[in-house]
This record gives structure tokens, sequence and C-alpha cells, in this order.
């Protein structure tokens, strides 16, 4: 094994570089504000978009479920190149952020096309629908792959950027929060394609701000410059850094299990359950009063112990409670759904915390070998398999609940369809599998190992 190459100075405009210098509050606040939109995005398309074309428009599951993963696997495609991309640009406003201005405009424009189709049917509401989650898709990754590639030239301090995460991680909780009251509005205000297009205006307008705030707010946040890399180098970057890979393949089986408990959630509370929306609400309320609360808990763990290590516990304790789903059934005390969602919320924090802050690690890990700023080029990367692993959700779960014979007709109704068992699978066994999984690449995650030899280029 060749030794690693002495790194050159790194290249960086806006502050000047220090490994150990603070961010700004205000830099914090604004930057982590985009999560907002990202994860009413995200969460819209993982958690609502299922519930709302098949109750609302009619949709069969399973076709519904093919749309959410044919825009998916679109927004996989793009996200590389959109790395790429940001790594190259040369702006005035820098190379990261005219991005975000971009996604910020064309995410809130897909909000108003989804939730407003004309009266259609059959292939011409198909192709409607496709051409707006497309949009949405094209959108989140304008915004999405520059904004994660931030944290890494923001600062050069670990310990900095779990503080700057923690940050995200609470906007997060907050964006998820607001999205999970959206099917409360939307039966509020009839339950009908008028009050859904109402709603899904107020979530569009929410998103849209939120990214054009930290558009604004990172204006004077520290960011560095690159030298563009050739394919080739690009591919084996990626393939030689072992830490990265290791997130990566525990992220994946994450957010296979998140977008399918997402995918669920609606249908077990409100039609297995026997619930209102509103407890979907107060559920999602719930965990995010629980996550914000243990903010500070887990970045003073982190601060003391591995943060690979708190990952795992974080990934193993949150699987057991989703799995506890399986206990549930109609009758269900509301009280006992609540709790799960505080309990979810305590873990899902660790995972949120600790799976963001070793991202930027990971990547520096990179730069601190090469002397290379290409945090485009794994931000890319990392979207490309969020978007995938995100888009498997729905399209399995449209497809549990097709082939167990759910009833979209019998839901509109108000009645307790058929199809509860693909329900459970979607809502707590895929999900306490899928992130107890998890834990086994997390054991090996390690920041001081040597580079994996590049083969080729």
């Amino acid at each position: 094994m060749t030794a690693a190459p002495v790194a050159p100075p790194l290249p960086t405009t806006g502050l000047p570089p220090a490994a150990g210098a603070a961010i700004p509050l205000s830099v914090r606040l604004g930057w982590a504000t985009g999560s907002l939109g990202t994860v009413t995005v995200l969460t819209t398309t993982s958690m609502i978009f299922l519930f709302y074309m098949t109750t609302v428009l009619g949709m069969a599951a399973a076709l519904a479920g093919a749309l959410l993963f044919a825009a998916k696997a679109f927004d996989a495609a793009i996200a590389p190149a959109m790395g790429r991309w940001s790594d190259r640009a040369a702006t005035r406003w820098g190379r990261r952020r005219p991005f975000l201005l971009a996604g910020a405009l064309v995410s809130g424009l897909a909000f108003l096309l989804l939730f407003t189709p004309p009266v259609l049917s059959g292939p011409a509401l198909v192709a409607w629908m496709l051409a707006g989650l497309m949009l949405l898709a094209l959108g989140y990754t304008l915004f999405n792959v520059p904004y994660l590639a931030m944290p890494a030239e923001m600062t050069e301090s670990p310990q900095e950027r779990t503080a700057l995460l923690s940050f995200r991680v609470a906007f997060v909780a907050v964006g998820g929060a607001v999205v999970g009251f959206a099917p409360r509005i939307a039966a509020g205000l009839g339950g009908d394609r008028a009050a859904w297009a109402a709603t899904g205006a107020l979530l569009g307008a929410f998103a849209a701000v939120a990214m054009g705030v930290a558009f604004l707010a990172t204006a004077g946040a520290r960011a560095t410059a690159g030298p563009p890399t050739r394919s080739a180098e690009r591919l084996s970057a990626v393939l030689a850094n072992r830490p990265f890979l290791r997130l990566l393949l525990a992220k994946i089986l994450q957010l296979v299990g998140l977008a399918s408990l997402q995918a669920s959630v609606l249908f077990l509370v409100v039609q297995v359950l026997g619930l209102s929306e509103g407890v979907v609400g107060v559920y999602v309320a719930l965990s995010t009063v629980a996550m914000l609360a243990s903010m500070p808990l887990w970045v003073a763990l982190g601060r003391r112990l591995p943060k690979a290590r708190l990952l795992v516990l974080a990934c193993l304790g949150y699987a057991a409670v989703k799995l506890s789903f399986l206990l549930a059934g109609p009758g269900e005390p509301e009280g006992l759904v609540l709790v799960r969602g505080a309990l979810g919320g305590l873990f899902s924090g660790g995972v949120l915390l600790m799976g963001q802050s070793l991202l930027p690690d990971a990547i520096d890990w990179d730069c601190r070998r090469t002397g290379i700023r290409r945090e485009g080029l794994y931000a890319g990367a990392y979207s490309l398999v969020e978007k995938a692993s995100m888009a498997l959700g729905p399209l399995v779960v449209g497809s549990l609940l097709q082939a167990s014979g759910f009833d979209p007709a019998a839901a509109r109704a108000g009645e307790v369809p058929a199809g509860t068992m693909g329900v459970y699978l979607g809502a707590a066994v895929l999900p306490a599998l899928l992130y107890g999984l998890s834990a086994l690449p997390l054991l090996r995650f390690r920041l001081d190992e040597p580079a994996t030899p590049a083969r080729g280029g």
C-alpha cells in the first residue's frame, strides 16, 4: 500500500479557514432552516402522497407506489451530476448557494401542480402526477445536494459539525411535525380535492420560504473551492473511502425502513386502529418534542463517546419501538400510540444527529488525505442512495397493500379496509428489521483507517 499523499493547502472563500472556528449562530440557524424545506418535500413524498393519491384521487395503491418510485429513481439518477455541477460552479454567490435558490422556486411550483390537478382520470391523471412528482424531485435535488455539501466546508472541526447538525436535526423535527398535521388540516377543510389543494399550497409555500432563508443566511458562511477531477478519479475516491461506504450502507437500510414506516403510518392509525387524522399530527408532534429535548443529551454524548457507537444504540432503540406496533390493533388506546411517538422521537434524534454528523466527517476524511475539495461529489452520492432508498418505501408499501387486498374505495368511505397485514408489515416489521441490520456496518466504522487502494483510473 502506498503512502497517502501530502495534502496541499485547501483553497477557501468567504471566511478565513480555521480548524476550530465556531460557526456564527446566525449562520447555523439560517442554514438549518433549509431543513424545514427538505423535510417537508421528503415527508410529503413518503407519508402523504401515497395516501392522497389512493384515497383522494382514487388511484390503485400499486400504481401510486410505482409513480412515486419512478420519480425518486429520476431524482437518484440526477443527484451525482448535481454534485459534480456544484463542485465546479463558480459564481459571485459561491458554488453552492445559487442552487439553493433554484431548488426553492422549483419545489414550490411542484407542490402547486401536484395538489391542484385538473379533473382527470386514467392515463391523463397518471401523466400529470408523474410530471409533478419529477418536477418536485428536481427541485429537491437542486437544493439538497449542494446543501448537504456545505457543512464539510463551513468548519474543519468534527465537534463544531456535530453542533451545527444538531440545529439541522431540530429543524427536521419541526418540519416533520408540520407535515404530520397536514392530513388533519385537510380533513378539517372537508377532506376533498379543494381541501387538499389548500393544504398543498401551504406546504409548498412553507418549503420554498424555508429554502430561501437558507440561501440568504449563508451569504457569509465559510466556503471552499477545489479543482475539478476526472470521472475515474471521482469514482475511485468514493470507492476508496471505506468510512463513507459503511455509512452509506447503513443509511440505505435506515432510509428504506423509514420510508416504509412513513408510507404506512396514516393507513395504520386511521384505517386500522380507527383513530382520527389528528392523532397522526399529535403523534408526530410528540415525536418532535422528544427529538428536540434529546438534542443536548446526544450532543453531550457525542463529545465523549464514538459517534458511530451512539448511532448503533439509537438504531436498535428505534427498531424496538417500531416493532411494538405489532401489538397495536383496533381499539388501541390513543395514549399508547402517542407514547410510541415520544420514544421513537428520542431514538430518532440520535439516529439523525449522529448519522448527519458522521457524513461530513467521512467527507473530510477524503479531503485530509488528498487535499482535494469534492464535497459535492460525496453529497451527490449520498443523495443518490437517499432518493433510491426513500423511493422503495412507497413502492413496497403500495405493493404490499395491493397484494393483501387493500381497497381504496372502502378507505374513502371510512370503512376499515382489508389488507391490514400489509399495513403491519410496512409500519412495524420492515422498519424494525432494517434499522436493526443497519447497525452491522456501523460497528466497523472508523475514521483512522487507511484508504482502500483505488483500482483503475
